[in-house]
């Protein structure tokens, strides 16, 4: 509103309107007109510079959040390694234990008497069989035998009667201590499984 009042103003002063000052005007409009394109190109540079710097910032932060994702992937590796190794400590520890009660009958009668094994070479043999079936266990539980292969190997494993006695005695104990999901659960299912197939086949491997 100022501009088109100060239009009029200009237009109606007759002193204003020589031509000498209509040159001035053309030449002040041309001028102005260039430095507004001069100002326009500065201020398309300025976005684009902007533009340029906020792409810049993002390709970091990107790379950034990359970083994190790759850190924190190999922290949990490193868990995990760290996990299965104390894991197998721990059975590790487990096993030499039932070795010394085969060993030695004296300290055979410290470990609970599986089922119906009321002699001490049935418990010998059971106790065997718990290591052979924790053997199995632990390989699966480590990522070494995938849903297949256990269940063929665990079929494998109950073609031979003593397993089979032995875990039909111990069913009510691998209840009790894996109710719930989790590895060691699903390993038993597939355990189960593979022992019902191999009681369909007559135990014949």
């Amino acid at each position: 509103m100022g501009s088109f009042g100060l239009t009029l103003l200009l237009t109606s002063v007759p002193a204003v309107q020589s031509t000498a000052i209509g040159n001035a005007g053309q030449a002040y409009g041309a001028a102005a007109a260039a430095t507004s394109v001069v100002v326009l190109i500065y201020i398309a540079r300025t976005f684009r510079h902007q533009s340029d710097e906020s792409r810049l910032h993002r390709e970091v932060l990107e790379a950034q959040t990359a970083e994190l994702c790759l850190q924190r992937e190999s922290s949990q590796g490193q868990h995990k390694t760290v996990q299965r190794s104390a894991e197998a400590a721990v059975r590790a520890r487990h096993i030499k234990l039932l070795e010394m009660a085969i060993k030695d009958p004296v300290l055979m009668q410290c470990w609970p008497i599986y089922g119906i094994a009321d002699s001490e070479e049935l418990r010998k043999q059971y106790i065997y069989c718990n290591l052979i079936i924790s053997h199995h266990c632990m390989c699966y539980e480590l990522g070494y035998f995938t849903d297949e292969e256990v269940e063929q190997t665990l079929y494998h494993t109950f073609s031979n009667s003593v397993v089979r006695k032995f875990w039909e005695a111990t069913r009510p104990a691998r209840t009790r201590t894996a109710q719930h999901g989790g590895q060691m659960r699903k390993f038993y299912d597939m355990a189960e499984l593979a022992y019902l197939r191999q009681l369909s086949d007559e135990g014949v491997a």
